[in-house]
């Protein structure tokens, strides 16, 4: 090919070619930086708090707080700044909601033991009684898996939250996945227990009806 037909060719390449494609990559460019999505936080809010500790039964009242999943720490406002609080130390919680002004109760996971170990982290008390229903929530957290060879994958570090419930029964903890766990935790009570989800319609797969048949069976339980 004569030596101007490759030049030609060349510069009507180059016209016609003047944006990246999604697999190219312009080497020296600085790649934009991924992003965390989600947070560590059980409640992004600060939530006003009532805190009893272990060691001297003293209650903190009226702080506002945040619950660092990740740390297993509490964040207090204070007027000296944010101070924080180890959950080892921390008995029992309340906080009002700074959204919906609802109100959630804690308890320190090493009150239970799960497959004969203490637990960690904070438990929500979804039913207070002889057999509470409590709620354990933990963190998955998903790295970024961009490729920078072959410009595929995410940048973004993405954090989600699981939640499980257990039921507790002398001190130990028993998952709550289906009605087969509902009928163990119902005990002389299954009869009754059944005829109470079938007569109100409800489904033990649905965490606000599951606190409706734990109620139930923390009131027969404590007839």
């Amino acid at each position: 090919m004569p030596q101007q037909i490759r030049a030609q060719n060349t510069l009507d390449q180059l016209a016609a070619k003047n944006t990246l494609s999604g697999s190219d990559i312009l080497y020296g460019m600085p790649i934009p930086p991924g992003e965390t999505l989600g947070d560590y936080y059980l409640n992004e809010n600060w939530n006003k708090t009532t805190i009893l500790l272990y060691q001297t039964e003293k209650m903190l009242e009226g702080y506002f707080v945040k619950y660092n999943l990740q740390d297993d720490q509490l964040e207090v406002k204070t007027t000296e700044g944010i101070k924080m609080l180890d959950v080892k130390k921390v008995k029992n919680i309340v906080w009002i909601d700074s959204l919906t002004t609802s109100i959630h109760f804690f308890v320190n996971g090493a009150e239970y033991k799960l497959d004969g170990v203490p637990t960690t982290n904070l438990l929500e008390v979804l039913v207070d009684g002889e057999m509470p229903l409590l709620k354990k929530t933990i963190l998955f957290v998903k790295e970024p898996t961009y490729n920078v060879a072959f410009d595929v994958g995410s940048r973004d570090k993405k954090i989600y939250q699981k939640s499980s419930l257990y039921y507790a029964r002398q001190g130990d903890l028993y998952k709550v996945k289906g009605k087969k766990d509902v009928q163990e935790a119902s005990g002389s009570n299954k009869i009754a227990v059944d005829e109470f989800i079938k007569s109100n319609k409800l489904n033990v797969n649905n965490d606000s009806d599951l606190i409706r048949v734990f109620e139930f069976i923390n009131s027969q339980k404590a007839d």
